[in-house]
């Protein structure tokens, strides 16, 4: 998998985000695919790809769904920090890395959605998402992270081959 099915996939999946999942949603909530995919991205596939998908992912969410342009860019954005801070050795504890990157960037996203919209005048009670919004939709992050994990893996042989080499 290259830029030439990375791109497509973005799109695919922020179109997916905005129109498909809303009609599956678990308790009111939804995944944030978009974010899963690119940490997954990241953690099977290195950060070369990742870091020129996930500005461009950001760009391509931000045009379709209800935010403020340039929300869904600034909460993907800690998506740089988090491999540096983790090192260029991502291929050791592979899971376990995707798992603690999705729950710390999960939450970052969804603050930087509740603090523009509480700066746009749309305050509402930070307690209160944290316990009923947040949370959960980390939980179910997690819970999508698995099976895109498993399948980015499969479609990934290249990367297989250079773990065991």
């Amino acid at each position: 998998m290259s830029y030439w099915i990375g791109l497509p996939l973005l799109i695919l999946v922020a179109l997916m985000e905005v129109s498909v999942l809303p009609m599956f949603r678990v308790y009111g909530l939804q995944p944030n695919l978009m974010l899963v995919l690119l940490v997954v991205w990241l953690i099977v596939r290195g950060a070369n790809e990742a870091f020129i998908l996930a500005p461009i992912g950001g760009v391509v969410l931000g045009l379709v769904d209800g935010a403020p342009v340039g929300t869904a860019l600034i909460g993907l954005a800690p998506l740089a920090f988090l491999q540096e801070l983790r090192g260029s050795q991502l291929r050791e504890g592979g899971l376990i890395a995707a798992v603690g990157f999705t729950i710390v960037m999960s939450l970052f996203y969804n603050y930087t959605h509740l603090a523009v919209f509480t700066l746009s005048g749309d305050s509402g009670d930070w307690i209160t998402a944290s316990t009923r919004i947040i949370l959960p939709t980390v939980f179910l992050n997690v819970m999508i992270l698995l099976p895109l994990y498993w399948m980015m893996t499969i479609a990934s042989p290249e990367q297989r081959r250079s773990v065991y080499a």
